[in-house]
């Protein structure tokens, strides 16, 4: 039910220059229909066959790809319209993985949408205390001939495993300014419906890089300025609106394009804390960013 947004918006990227394939898992509930009815609007290709897990699709994609810059996007999140234009000129600058800020979709009734920033990249504290926006990774082809395919060990952390091993090899992620993806949060997703194996994993990681990144650091102090750089970028968010806005420019763009005003008043709720914070507190209104994202 996710699949042809998902496809649409790669269609739309402003970026011409996209080799889009995917992996489906040798599914039965009507995907390979959709793909077989829009693969040639969506100037995609696609293949369906059974596989061990996500991480073994994803390795699929890795060898069938023959571009310099790489990434993927699991069929229930979404680009915006510039993210791989983006993603291309910060890699183009010499990285070789960056990482930006996300935006979450609630889809509920109401739906609410929250961005989530992240901070410049530190081992420990990526390892330890937090993790990346996958959908917002986008790493070059010299990287992955250097350390490798994703470890398909892992069921649901794998990507969390690549950045780390990356950036044990000298390929540090590079935070980048703006929100580079979606990610629609609903009750169905592998994460939500397999806590158990999720924390599971992440000891497994975290012992996996404790003697690159160390036992964790300052976890209180990193706890408390995270909180606090989270209601920060909050009000940098709103103060974001102008046209010479510096802080996520494409975003701000997209907004104006669209014609979605930032809600100023949302920031009282963003400096409460979050047990008492409503659950439909936004900084957008839902149904005007719904209809920019999925109509």
């Amino acid at each position: 039910e996710t699949i042809e947004n998902c496809l649409r918006c790669i269609s739309s990227q402003t970026y011409p220059n996209v080799e889009h394939i995917v992996i489906d898992g040798g599914s039965t509930d009507g995907t390979t229909e959709i793909l077989a009815r829009v693969a040639d609007t969506y100037r995609m290709s696609w293949i369906s066959e059974p596989d061990s897990g996500m991480y073994n699709a994803i390795n699929k994609g890795l060898r069938m790809a023959q571009g310099d810059i790489l990434a993927y996007l699991n069929s229930d999140d979404l680009y915006l319209p510039y993210s791989i234009e983006a993603a291309v000129e910060a890699l183009s600058a010499g990285r070789q993985m960056i990482y930006g800020d996300i935006g979450l979709f609630y889809p509920g009734e109401p739906p609410a949408f929250v961005p989530h920033f992240y901070p410049e990249f530190d081992l420990n504290y990526y390892t330890h205390l937090a993790t990346l926006g996958q959908p917002t990774v986008f790493w070059t082809r010299r990287l992955t001939q250097a350390v490798g395919e994703f470890d398909e060990s892992y069921r649901l952390l794998g990507d969390c495993e690549y950045w780390l091993r990356a950036a044990t090899r000298g390929f540090i992620p590079v935070h980048v300014a703006e929100i580079l993806a979606v990610q629609v949060e609903h009750g169905s997703t592998l994460r939500a419906t397999m806590p158990e194996l999720m924390q599971k994993e992440f000891l497994k990681l975290r012992a996996q890089y404790l003697s690159e990144a160390g036992p964790v650091q300052g976890r209180i102090r990193k706890d408390v300025n995270r909180r606090l750089r989270w209601r920060r970028d909050q009000l940098l968010f709103i103060l974001a609106g102008s046209e010479r806005a510096r802080a996520w420019p494409r975003f701000m763009q997209f907004l104006r394009d669209h014609r979605i005003n930032v809600k100023k008043s949302g920031l009282l709720w963003f400096l409460l804390p979050g047990p008492i914070r409503p659950s439909t507190a936004t900084l957008l209104e839902p149904e005007e960013i719904k209809r920019a994202l999925f109509d």
